[in-house]
């Protein structure tokens, strides 16, 4: 079950997720990101929907993480992390 669960798990989704929680915004996500904010809100929405709960509150032009977007943001820093220490290894 766990490994049905780990092949729907898109990891781009979750690093534009992963990039939009540190910025906080949009737009300069997209330009860490070198895409275009269409297609940074698009892997955001794909990943909510993969999760089923929304990830952020959307106010104005900024970003707040939902309790489930805090969850998420733990795991997914948690993920690239390992990630860089093992291609520094």
């Amino acid at each position: 079950m766990r490994t049905d669960n780990l092949r729907r798990l898109n990891f781009r989704h979750l690093h534009y997720f992963w990039v939009v929680a540190q910025e906080q915004h949009l737009t300069r996500a997209a330009k860490r990101l070198h895409v275009s904010q269409s297609a940074v809100s698009t892997q955001i929405r794909h990943l909510e929907d993969e999760l089923g709960h929304e990830l952020f509150w959307r106010g104005g032009r900024s970003l707040i993480l939902t309790e489930v977007g805090a969850l998420v943001l733990g795991y997914a820093d948690s993920i690239f992390n390992l990630g860089a220490e093992l291609m520094e290894t």
